[in-house]
């Protein structure tokens, strides 16, 4: 097994983090994402398949049930989560549930865009493609603000 073990952040560690990029010019917009995605739990491809209709406001959950991957032979495609298990409910604490408002709220109403029968995706590019996994994974920017996050100085 290859796999190598994460560290999870502390709390403290965790709130500086969230501090930094909420009061950075360059990298606040980043913000609500990685909020949710510390708050949540949720794996990369399941963040990036969220859509509009898996988020429930009233009942404050999060529905997973399909992940958003890319293959060079297939392109973009929806898959079920890693396991059966995978496929659960997850609640959304208030910081959560605001940065899902504040998500929704600033990407308007973008292009349609639909992979296998999904549509509404919440994190999308301006011409309304989603976002994959690989876009933070390997995103310039989103590296800095990783890095930001093991006490290495943030460059711009």
């Amino acid at each position: 097994n290859d796999t190598q073990a994460r560290q999870a952040l502390t709390e403290e560690q965790e709130q500086a983090f969230l501090q930094f990029l909420q009061s950075s010019p360059v990298y606040r917009r980043y913000y609500d994402e990685i909020l949710i995605l510390l708050k949540t739990g949720l794996r990369i491809s399941e963040f990036c398949g969220l859509t509009v209709d898996d988020i429930d406001f009233a009942d404050g959950m999060i529905n997973i049930d399909h992940q958003l991957l890319w293959e060079t032979n297939k392109g973009l495609y929806i898959d079920t989560p890693k396991s059966k298990s995978s496929i659960r409910k997850v609640p959304m604490s208030e910081e959560a549930r605001k940065a899902f408002e504040r998500v929704i709220a600033w990407r308007g109403e973008p292009e349609p865009y639909t992979v296998d029968g999904y549509s509404g995706f919440l994190f999308v590019s301006e011409s309304g493609k989603p976002y994959l996994a690989d876009h933070y994974r390997k995103s310039p920017r989103m590296c800095c603000v990783t890095r930001s996050a093991h006490g290495l100085q943030a460059k711009t």
